[in-house]
């Protein structure tokens, strides 16, 4: 080796040993002065925190299948089995506003293969809505609306109606489409002999879910421990059904929570009565997600027998008034207790009243049972969920029924609200403003309106006083002298709005 390779490998050597001893007293001095910019965990900034308001921009909403008994196998004697008869339906799909498209499709169903789309035939008209009509006589459907923009009086409202001459089904049975959501709440009849309760829970996504089910009963105050289990698995684009009957027997009523763990999940209760082989009536129970210390109910009728149920979550002083066109007339007070639901007997509807206040010292949930009689002991009833107002709110007329409206004002001054009819294909028919006295209710009869064609109605209310929905029957059902009777409430197109939280911490990451 030469003298200068020689000497390059020394230098080398010396290189490495300083490098060494530099890395090692870095290493060593790291910990005690990290720099600043080392600090990926601590950002430069302050921790700050942005908020926004957001608003969907696509709805989802569900029909339910027409009413159908839960045993429909052959057994015996062909006189005695449990029958459907003639069992039809009809459906009414309506979208208000700035919506950009909507369809309809089965449930689970891929949404370009949807077989029915919204349209509107006068697109000149002043109002933007588009109406469909159809049957749900071969399964749950879901309308999917994509809105151009969210605002208040944009959105979905749709129903069905089912009905039947003849079979274990005589009568009409109603219901509004229900929007998915994370928990719903459902007040229930009673589950005493003779009466059929099947939740139905629907998970439109494309994601299966689990979710749990409490039940409050009319016997004792408290959550009752359920024969059948408190958890139902719903597969993706799916229905589970469980027997409220078999879960929590022998009650008066029910009030009923379904709480999803992981994707909103739509939920609706049949509920069908017999006495032996006498048909007794049928009706969906329908989300009822209203607590509050005021609340109406409308729909009423003379002669019409109503039961109420009243679910407060604290005691409660409760006082309940019918209405008519002249104002309110005190009729039964109590204290409730907290978590249990209580039934009280109201009697018949008396003359000219339409509705009924329910006013409490506590918030309270409540929902009535009204019975109609019919020829030959047959019997329908109505289950009708106490609301509160509503700024602006509509309600699809299924085809092929009857309808009624109703209104009340729960407030203590005369006001004033407007209701616009359209017909089949969008335009407005009618438009009228109804003042109403303080506390007082009135109808009016959608027959009288375009010949009785009337395919939704809305109702805007500035002063937000007023509540209202439609009492629907069916002319084949009334011709053949049978009670028909069933009621769809309104639904609220207010903006969906929801608060959306971004905070600015890098320390910990979730």
């Amino acid at each position: 080796m030469s003298k200068h390779s020689r000497s390059k490998t020394v230098w080398r050597m010396v290189l490495a040993v300083v490098s060494v001893l530099v890395i090692v007293a870095l290493v060593a001095v790291a910990p005690v002065n990290r720099p600043t910019w080392i600090h990926a965990d601590s950002p430069m900034t302050q921790r700050s925190s942005v908020s926004r308001t957001v608003s969907p921009r696509q709805l989802e909403t569900y029909c339910p299948a027409r009413m159908t008994i839960a045993d429909t196998d052959a057994y015996g004697d062909s006189e005695y089995q449990a029958s459907n008869g003639n069992i039809a339906s009809s459906v009414r799909y309506t979208a208000f506003g700035a919506v950009f498209h909507s369809s309809v499709g089965f449930l689970g169903a891929d949404e370009t293969t949807s077989a029915l789309v919204l349209t509107k035939d006068d697109e000149g008209a002043d109002d933007d809505v588009f109406i469909a009509s159809g049957t749900v006589n071969d399964g749950s459907q879901l309308q999917n609306t994509r809105l151009l923009s969210a605002s208040d009086g944009t959105g979905a409202a749709s129903s069905m109606m089912s009905w039947a001459t003849d079979g274990d089904l005589k009568g009409v049975s109603a219901a509004s489409c229900v929007t998915p959501a994370l928990k719903q709440s459902l007040m229930v009849s009673g589950t005493k002999t003779g009466i059929t309760q099947q939740l139905v829970v629907a998970n439109p996504s494309a994601k299966a879910t689990s979710v749990n089910i409490k039940v409050w009963g009319s016997d004792k105050a408290g959550a009752l421990a359920l024969s059948t289990g408190s958890t139902l698995t719903v597969g993706a684009g799916k229905e589970s059904i469980l027997n409220l009957a078999a879960a929590a027997s022998e009650q008066d009523a029910l009030y009923v929570t379904v709480s999803s763990a992981d994707t909103p999940v739509a939920a609706v209760v049949r509920t069908i009565t017999m006495d032996g082989l006498t048909s007794k009536g049928s009706d969906y129970a329908v989300p009822n997600n209203v607590s509050a210390k005021t609340l109406a109910i409308n729909g009423l009728s003379e002669g019409d027998d109503v039961n109420l149920y009243v679910y407060p979550s604290q005691q409660a002083d409760v006082t309940v008034s019918w209405t008519d066109g002249t104002g309110t007339k005190n009729t039964n007070q109590q204290t409730l207790e907290a978590n249990r639901v209580s039934v009280i007997d109201l009697g018949s509807v008396p003359k000219s009243a339409t509705g009924l206040t329910i006013s409490a010292t506590e918030p309270v949930t409540a929902a009535a049972k009204v019975t109609n009689d019919g020829d030959g002991d047959q019997a329908d009833f109505a289950l009708v969920n106490a609301s509160v107002p509503m700024n602006v709110s509509a309600i699809a007329v299924p085809d092929h029924a009857t309808a009624q409206v109703s209104v009340t004002n729960t407030s203590d001054d005369d006001r004033t609200a407007t209701l616009t009819s359209y017909n089949g294909d969008g335009d407005i028919v009618e438009q009228s403003d109804l003042t109403i006295r303080a506390g007082a209710s009135t109808t009016i009869e959608l027959a009288d309106i375009n010949d009785g064609d009337v395919a939704a109605v809305s109702l805007a209310d500035p002063d937000q006083s007023m509540v209202w929905n439609i009492r629907v029957s069916q002319k084949d059902v009334s011709d053949a002298k049978l009670a028909g009777v069933s009621v769809i409430g309104a639904t609220d197109l207010k903006e969906a709005r929801e608060q959306v939280w971004s905070n600015q911490n890098m320390t910990i990451v979730r």
